[in-house]
Parts: C-alpha cells; sequence; structure tokens
C-alpha cells in the first residue's frame, strides 16, 4: 500500500493509517481564508489539529500558529508535517535499527533466524517473506496449519531465471518452527510487556473482564511475529534520536502491526479491526498470512519515507517550524508553532491565556481560528485509534484515547454532543481572538453537520457570517465563518471616504443587535425576546424563497441549509433558539424544525418538485426569479473561454468559484459538463479553447431558419419567423423575404392559444389554421430555460401544438445533465410536447426529397432511432428518402 495523494484541494500526501483515523483538511480554501482574515505575523489557532496541516500552512505564509492536535497520533504526525527530517538521517535511523545489538547477533539477523526456511530448488538457507495458515475444511473446529509460503531467493533468480518472489508448499521444518520460536518463559515475558502497553477501564462487575481486549489484540499475532514487533519497538524507543526521526520510526511501525497480524487474510487484503462489548469480532477469512515483522517494518518505512519526499517536492516547499511553549511565546518570541495535544487541561490553560493576552492587549495578533470538529465517533475508527496508539506510543498517551465505548457497547457520535463538545473548545478560543478576527469551522458533508457547526457558534454566543460550500462534488463540506462575543458584524460602520470604524454599541456592526419584528422598529438586542418557532418558521420560508429567486432553478436542501441557517441569525432567531434549551438534541431539532417547515403540506410559497428538490411555489415569485444558475453558468463557460484569453483548467475553476458564489455556487458536475461543451479538442489542462464563434453561430442559426422556412413551405404549411430575426440578412437577402406577404403580417391569435407576444417570440412556426402548430426554437446553446420555463409557459399545450427544441449535437451531452437535474425543465418537456432535434439531423431532414412530418419522426430525440442500428428504423420508416 503506498502513500496516495489527497484530493485537488489539499497539498501533500497523506497515510493509510490517518486516512481512517483523520484525513487532512481542504488545504486549499483554508489557505485562501488564512491570507484574506490575516496579515504576516498573526497567530492562526486550529482547535482540533489533524497532524499539524493547518500550522504548517499558516507557516508557509509568514504566519505563526498554534496548533492543538486532537490525539497522540496526529500529534506524531505533525512532527512530521511541522519539522520533516533530513532523509539521510532517517535513512541511518532505520539501518541503525536493524544493526542494533540482540543477543549475540542484530535486531534483523535475530527476526530471519526465527523466520528462515531452506529453498526447494537449491537447498539454501532464505528467509520467508510470510507463511499461509489455513483452518482445515474437515474439522472446522481444528488449529490452523501453515500451508504454503512464500520467499526470495535471489541464487536461484540468478541461476534458473524467473521471478525473485517464490512459492511453495510448507515442509515439516517450516510448521516446527511457526508453532515452537521461542520457550515459554521468553514468550510469556514478550507478551506480559505488550500487555502493559494497553489500558483498561476497571470491570463494572465480578464477570467483566476488561483485560480480555488486550489479550485477543495480541492473540491476533504469532508469538514470532510478537517476539520480533518487540524486537524492532525495543530499538525505537531506547535509542536517543531527534523528535522527528523517532516519530517517522514509530509511524513506520504502526504500519507493520496489522499487516503482520491474522487480520491479513488470503486470499485479500488487511481486513478492519472491528470491537464490541470488549471483544475482537472474528475475521471470516478461512486463510491467512502470517507476514515476517522485519518486512512489514520495511514497507511501512518505505510508505513513511515517501510520504516525507511527498512534503518535501510540494510547491511550497516546507518551513522548519521553531518550537515555543505557549501563544504569548508565538505573539512576543521567535518561534514559529505551539503544539499542544488536545485535553481539558490545555483548553482550560488556552483561555487563562487569552484572558492574559486581552489584559496585556496582544491578543489583537491571533485573528484566526480553524475547527475541524473530530471525525464521527465509529466503533472501528475507536478500535484503530486504541491499537495503534498503544503499539506506537504506550500506555500513557493510550489512555488519552476515548477507548471506553469499545469495552460498555457502543460509540456516543449523535451530532448534538459533537456540538456541545465543539461549543466548548470555542468558548475556551474566544479570549484568545481578536475582536475584529473569525472563526472558520470545516464541515464534513451533510446537513447535521452544518447545523452543528451554527448551533455549536451561536451556543458560544458568536454570529454566523458566511456559509460557503468547499470546492468538491455535490456535498463536499461547508466553511461556517464566525464573529466572536463582541465582534465587527459586516459590513460594519465605514467613512464617506469607505474606511472603516471601530462599532459603538448599539450602532452599525454591533454582533449583539438584529433587526426588529416590528415594522420600522429600531434594531433590538439579540436576546431582548424569547424563541418563537413562528418566527423560525417565516424566517425559513423567507430565506429559503429569497434563494430560490436568486437561484433560478430547484434546489436540494444542502444548497438552500446555508442561506437558512445565516438567515436564521440575522434574525437572533438562531442564538434564541439555542438558549431556549427546550431541545435536549439542538442540531436535530433546528433540523427537523426547518425540513418541517419547508416540507409543510400548506406552505404556500415552497413546494417540492422532486424527492429532496425545492421550488417557489407563488407565480409571482416564478416570474420574479432569475435565470436559471444552469444557464447563467453555460453563458459564463462561453464569455471565459472566448474573451479572456488563455486559461488553463485551474484558471477556469477558481474564476468560477469567484463569480459564483452563496447560493448560486454550482455543483462540480455542472462546471465539468459546461466546460466539456464548449472547449475544443485543441484544448490542453494548461490552455483552454474554444470553437464557437457568436459572428459564426449567429450565421448558422439564419441559416437553420431559412431552413425551416423553405421545409414549411414544401410541406405545405404557413411559416412564421420571429419579427426580431426577419431582418437578418441570409445569401443578401432578409428572412422576411422567406415568407409570403400575408405570412409576414399573420394575426398569430387564430395560430396558438397564448399571449401574442410570447407567439410572436417563437424562432419559427409551422401552422394550418384551426388544425396543426409545429413551433421551432433553435438555439446553438444549452440554455433552454428562457424558453421551456418562460416563453412558452405563456401558450396552451394541447395534441394540435407540437414544439421542437433544435439543438447543436456538441450540446447534447450538456442538455441531458441539465434535464436529469431540473425537476421543471423535464415536466415542460414532457409536459408541452417538446421534441429534440439535432442541428444535423435538421439538415438531413430538409434534404429529403419529399420530406413528410412522418420522415421527420426518426431524426427526434436526444438519441434519435436514425443513429441506432439500422434494424431499428424500419419500425419508424421503411426508408427516410423516400417516405411520403
Amino acid at each position: 500500500m503506498a502513500a496516495r495523494e489527497v484530493r485537488a484541494a489539499d497539498v501533500g500526501p497523506t497515510l493509510p493509517l490517518f486516512e481512517r483515523l483523520a484525513p487532512p483538511p481542504p488545504i486549499a480554501p483554508l489557505a485562501a481564508r488564512i491570507e484574506a482574515l490575516t496579515a504576516a505575523g498573526d497567530v492562526v489557532v486550529d482547535l482540533h489539529g489533524r497532524g499539524g496541516w493547518v500550522a504548517r500552512t499558516a507557516i508557509d505564509r509568514q504566519r505563526r500558529a498554534l496548533s492543538i492536535e486532537m490525539e497522540p497520533l496526529t500529534r506524531l504526525l505533525a512532527e512530521l508535517v511541522l519539522r520533516p527530517p533530513d532523509l539521510r538521517h532517517l535513512d541511518a535511523a532505520f539501518t541503525a535499527v536493524g544493526t542494533a545489538p540482540r543477543g549475540e547477533t542484530s535486531v534483523r539477523a535475530w527476526i530471519a533466524d526465527r523466520w528462515s526456511t531452506r529453498c526447494p530448488t537449491c537447498e539454501r538457507v532464505v528467509v520467508l517473506d510470510e507463511l499461509v495458515w489455513e483452518q482445515p475444511s474437515v474439522e472446522p473446529d481444528g488449529l490452523p496449519e501453515p500451508v504454503r509460503r512464500t520467499f526470495r531467493c535471489p541464487v536461484c533468480r540468478d541461476e534458473h531465471g524467473g521471478g525473485e518472489t517464490r512459492h511453495a508448499p510448507s515442509d515439516e521444518a517450516d510448521r516446527a518452527r511457526a508453532r515452537d520460536p521461542l520457550d515459554d518463559a521468553a514468550a510469556a515475558a514478550v507478551r506480559d510487556r505488550l500487555l502493559e502497553r494497553f489500558p483498561v477501564p476497571p470491570p463494572d462487575d465480578e464477570s467483566a473482564d476488561p483485560a480480555r481486549l488486550p489479550r485477543d489484540l495480541l492473540d491476533l499475532h504469532t508469538p514470532r511475529q510478537l517476539a520480533g514487533l518487540a524486537a524492532i519497538l525495543d530499538r525505537i524507543e531506547t535509542d536517543l534520536r531527534a523528535a522527528p526521526v523517532v516519530a517517522a520510526l514509530r509511524i513506520a511501525f504502526v504500519h507493520a502491526v496489522l499487516p503482520a497480524s491474522r487480520l491479513h487474510g488470503y486470499p485479500g487484503r488487511v481486513g478492519a479491526l472491528r470491537v464490541a462489548n470488549g471483544r475482537i469480532r472474528p475475521a471470516h477469512a478461512s486463510a491467512w498470512r502470517e507476514r515476517n515483522p522485519w518486512l512489514a517494518f520495511e514497507d511501512g518505512y518505505r510508505l513513511v519515507r515517501a510520504f516525507i519526499q511527498r512534503i518535501e517536492s510540494a510547491p511550497l516547499p516546507p518551513v522548519q517550524a521553531r518550537y515555543v511553549p505557549d501563544v504569548r511565546a508565538l505573539v512576543e518570541g521567535g518561534g514559529t508553532v505551539a503544539v499542544r495535544l488536545a485535553t481539558a487541561s490545555a483548553y482550560r490553560a488556552l483561555a487563562d491565556e487569552g484572558q492574559a493576552l486581552a489584559a496585556s492587549g496582544a491578543r489583537d495578533h491571533v485573528r484566526l481560528i480553524v475547527a475541524e470538529p473530530p471525525p464521527r465517533p465509529t466503533l472501528e475508527r475507536l478500535a484503530l485509534a486504541y491499537h495503534a496508539t498503544a503499539w506506537a506510543l504506550g500506555r500513557e498517551a493510550a489512555e488519552l484515547v476515548s477507548y471506553r465505548p469499545l469495552f460498555d457497547g457502543g460509540a456516543r457520535g449523535a451530532w448534538s454532543s459533537r456540538a456541545a463538545a465543539l461549543r466548548g473548545s470555542l468558548a475556551a478560543a474566544e479570549p484568545l481572538l481578536a475582536r475584529d478576527g473569525r472563526v472558520v469551522v470545516v464541515t464534513e458533508p451533510g446537513a447535521e453537520a452544518l447545523v452543528a457547526a451554527a448551533v455549536a457558534g451561536a451556543a458560544a454566543r458568536f454570529r454566523v457570517v458566511d456559509v460557503r460550500p468547499l470546492p468538491g462534488g455535490a456535498s463536499p463540506g461547508t466553511l461556517v465563518e464566525l464573529v466572536p462575543p463582541g465582534g465587527l458584524l459586516p459590513p460594519g460602520p465605514r467613512t464617506r471616504a469607505n474606511i472603516g470604524l471601530q462599532p459603538i454599541p448599539g450602532g452599525l456592526g454591533d454582533a449583539d443587535l438584529v433587526p426588529s419584528a416590528r415594522l420600522f422598529g429600531a434594531p433590538e438586542p439579540i436576546d431582548a425576546r424569547a424563541f418563537s418557532t413562528a418566527d423560525a418558521a417565516r424566517t425559513i420560508t423567507a430565506t429559503a424563497v429569497r434563494t430560490l429567486r436568486a437561484r433560478g432553478e430547484p434546489a436540494p436542501l444542502d444548497s438552500l441549509l446555508g442561506e437558512i441557517v445565516l438567515g436564521l441569525d440575522r434574525a437572533g432567531t438562531l442564538r434564541r433558539y439555542v438558549a431556549s434549551g427546550d431541545d435536549a438534541a439542538p442540531v436535530e431539532g433546528l433540523l427537523s424544525l426547518i425540513r418541517d417547515e419547508l416540507g409543510r403540506a400548506t406552505n404556500r410559497q415552497v413546494t417540492q418538485v422532486s424527492p429532496g428538490h425545492w421550488w417557489l411555489a407563488d407565480r409571482e415569485d416564478v416570474e420574479s426569479a432569475e435565470p436559471p444558475l444552469a444557464d447563467r453558468l453555460e453563458w459564463t463557460t462561453y464569455s471565459l473561454l472566448s474573451t479572456a484569453g488563455p486559461l488553463s483548467e485551474a484558471t477556469f475553476r477558481e474564476r468560477i468559484e469567484a463569480l459564483f458564489r452563496g447560493p448560486d455556487l454550482p455543483d462540480r458536475d455542472l462546471v465539468e459538463a459546461c466546460l466539456a461543451s464548449y472547449r475544443s479538442a485543441a484544448s490542453t489542462p494548461n490552455r483552454l479553447v474554444t470553437n464557437d464563434d457568436l459572428q459564426a453561430r449567429t450565421h448558422e442559426h439564419a441559416e437553420l431558419l431559412g431552413l425551416v422556412a423553405d421545409t414549411g413551405h414544401r410541406l405545405g404549411f404557413g411559416v412564421w419567423i420571429s419579427a426580431r430575426e426577419q431582418t437578418r440578412r441570409l445569401g443578401g437577402r432578409r428572412l422576411a423575404d422567406l415568407l409570403e406577404p400575408a405570412e409576414r403580417t399573420a394575426d398569430l391569435r387564430g395560430v396558438v392559444d397564448g399571449r401574442v407576444e410570447a407567439v410572436a417570440d417563437v424562432d419559427a412556426i409551422w401552422y394550418a389554421r384551426g388544425r396543426l402548430a409545429l413551433m421551432f426554437e433553435i438555439e446553438w446553446t444549452a440554455m433552454i430555460g428562457e424558453p421551456l420555463l418562460r416563453r412558452h409557459a405563456r401558450m396552451g399545450a394541447d395534441g394540435q401544438l407540437v414544439r421542437f427544441l433544435v439543438v447543436p449535437p456538441e450540446r447534447v451531452e450538456l442538455l441531458r445533465l441539465k434535464l436529469e437535474r431540473s425537476a421543471l425543465l423535464r415536466a415542460a418537456l414532457e409536459g408541452q410536447n417538446w421534441h429534440v432535434l439535432k442541428w444535423n439531423h435538421l439538415r438531413a431532414f430538409a434534404a429529403l426529397d419529399e420530406p413528410s412530418l412522418d420522415a421527420l419522426e426518426p431524426f427526434l430525440g436526444l438519441d434519435p432511432p436514425i443513429e441506432r442500428s439500422a434494424r431499428q428504423l424500419p419500425l419508424f420508416v421503411a426508408d427516410p428518402a423516400s417516405a411520403g
């Protein structure tokens, strides 16, 4: 297993253990907020560190940092991230572990002696890589037997050719060495020494045996594996080395423990460690690998070495951190980082330091606090943290892990309890923060995580001022920005020269004031009134309506929730809800209140148009809504590619994120679809270009209108061309010249039932009065919101009215995605009798010798029959070229 890179929004690699325990935060968005909210020399505080990533990002940008690491293992990782060791020193330390004395030989040779075997080809002594054990199928309750060995024989490789790794059945010597590698006293001593590394809670009753779990954890290894792991661990812990080097060796070692255990199934990968009620859940594999512990340690070391190499090869080379003990030393001294472990005493000390800094006037240097709540404490995660911490750091460090749920039956991961924990850390850090500083809470994907961050901030008397989704997929998580109590609420007071001023109590920017609920009432203190469910419901609906009007298209709850939370905070309702204390589970209660209000059957302003997607119910709100977000994004994509000069893909995405914010932020799939639709085949990741030219597309549009008019006359229909299009010139004459004199002034009220101005704006119409009308909307984009949802919504819909949406073939995939994500477009397409016709198929139909409406049918649709196999074509028409 190799070190893997994390998301594009992050920097540096990560390690398999920490991917499961504490994934790194999204560094790129946090780096942008650090640069926007702080200046060089300011202090950035990370309340729930996941390995020093936020601190490293701050230091690389000439800031200073305090990182409070959430677990002993992340504290260990922070040593590598903040102070990567010199690889030459690390290689020397690794070699020293293997060559360190062990009895009359070295550690590596001592382990190799207990894992020796003979090559069946050349009879030379070689070292086993692994031994496969299998449960006898004839005796399910019998003891497992070693059946297969894997080893490397360099002599056979050189003399006989073939791969270096060889396989063979195990022999009697292998089985004897595997069953009895040590004498009983030595094995018991190793086991007792390792058991001391695992803390256990006191037994609840006489029948409870909490020490059973550590014994089961050691039983995952054979005696000779335990002896080898203990020998390696002794050398790591007893030799005197620099802290980053020791941290690297400990992390490499802990990556060797599970691969060298019974969880390493055969065939297959290393299984998850699952614990419940103080017992390990048995693995279902009938065979497992007994891995050589030294080779497993070598694999772990390669992971860590590659991890350090990737850190050093990052775009910003790592700056060696200078450690100091506390925040005052950061502010007044020459240090760049202080690192602590997240304990109750650490947060109490943080509050004391904040009060001391406030008294001395030095807290203005702490301008940003980053808080990423720890991952949900699942049993699997807690078991991995308990097991890895005990092996890597010992009993005292493992005592700091929340391991008790492993023994008493379950993890307590309710969102309200996690919000309470975040509230405590925010309250402890609040005295440190400058009054014009900010807190940025990084949430996981999901509505509960966002609401938990808002509830925690409100409970600590912070105000929510911004909620911005992280770059990523449909639900990538959010950044929630908070203003501290007594802070400056934007936009704040400013002079006529647009210079910011400090707010006065009760004035503009005072975070303790909210708008009054009374008409023309003056702003009132946020705690002036009690929480009201009716007020909250009105705010939720009003905010949802405002957000949907701004988007111009249906939105899922995840897209509405951020704006609703902001609306509740601006009205003071969020603080009042938390202060009311009516709900023992405030996160779940607030989310239920929001969902119930949006889904209320009597709600006449918001309605659910598809599962989980909401839209405006009032016609006036629909009429006043902005154009659909998908259409605005598409036009912006074309504009950037055609007018902004050479752009890279990264720059393009950055500009899209800068132009579309808040409720207008599009999901990544839509951005990628727009880019794929307009980029040319000559584009590269570093240079985007488009083949679409507005002048050429306008000429094609006029050409197709002329083709529609000519074909309509051939079919015997009356033809209408939109008045705004009739003045265009095609082949030296106007499009109006293609119409008969009576057609240019036709009374459209007898053609289509609807508003005359809407009918007159249709690109082209074929009509037979009183019998049939075929309407054509010719688009060179996939921007179909205006014709489908506005223009044609003002017309009737009956069996005698047929509509055609004519689009270029290169827009079909983008059109397909828009239809998939919008229930409104799908309903309009089906309810108004629309048919999709591609430009090339319109030309092919018009080129028929004897066109007819029956011959048009195989050309219709996103995937028309004409594009399918020839065997399907006769279902519609035997020969389109001869149909009449």
